[in-house]
């Protein structure tokens, strides 16, 4: 069966709020089992768009997280059947692991593009108050985006996971399949590089919690 996630997207969300909007992941997934393509494009509809900010802030590019995201829901579609969940548990941690496997295989191959985030520079740029305010937070912006550029795929994608998605250890464990002590390793390492990036560059003189930096950058 072929579905087309982005037409789904567009004319199934009343599909979503009628019929399928009191169910939960685990009855909808049993429901794709028995055919109902209908069911995934709910699945779709309510798991889209945090799994797209994911790919977006660590891909950086919104063509390649479109079509990384568009890979991971037509990969998840044909290992279904793979899926075990407990009554009210989300498919989102799985999703997630799929879309950041994916993003990782094809980092493998071919190193992401690291341009500019705009919405990093939207994003502090319109906070600014003043010509020289504004300057020094597209600076900060580049800064950010160098650093976060800079981190291992698997440790930025614990750093996308905490700071976007507000994850804590435990959560972003079971998201990755690693144990927590791995999750704590990877989130430190990040931290520190972050920390000594931001801390280090003379251009950030005034220089706010890095997680705050980070949230900026990401979100």
């Amino acid at each position: 069966m072929t579905i087309s996630l982005r037409t789904a997207a567009k004319g199934r969300r009343r599909t979503e709020s009628k019929s399928f909007g009191e169910i939960d992941d685990r009855a909808l997934v049993a429901l794709v089992r028995g055919g109902e393509a209908a069911a995934f494009e709910a699945l779709y509809e309510r798991h889209h768009r945090p799994l797209f900010r994911t790919a977006l802030a660590m891909t950086r590019r919104k063509h390649v997280a479109e079509d990384v995201l568009q890979e991971a829901f037509l990969r998840a579609y044909r290992h279904i059947g793979r899926v075990r969940l407990e009554d009210g548990a989300s498919l989102r941690p799985w999703l997630h692991r799929i879309l950041i496997n994916l993003i990782y295989d094809r980092s493998a191959r071919k190193r992401l593009p690291s341009g500019p985030l705009e919405t990093v520079v939207g994003r502090l740029a319109s906070r600014a108050q003043s010509p020289e305010r504004r300057f020094e937070r597209r600076e900060m912006a580049g800064v950010v985006d160098e650093a976060i550029a800079a981190l291992p795929d698997n440790h930025r994608a614990v750093v996308v996971l905490f700071y976007v998605h507000d994850m804590d250890v435990a959560e972003i464990a079971l998201t990755l399949g690693v144990p927590e002590g791995t999750v704590k390793s990877r989130l430190f390492y990040a931290r520190a590089r972050l920390r000594e990036a931001l801390g280090a560059d003379r251009r950030l003189e005034r220089q706010v919690a890095v997680g705050e930096v980070v949230r900026h950058a990401l979100s």
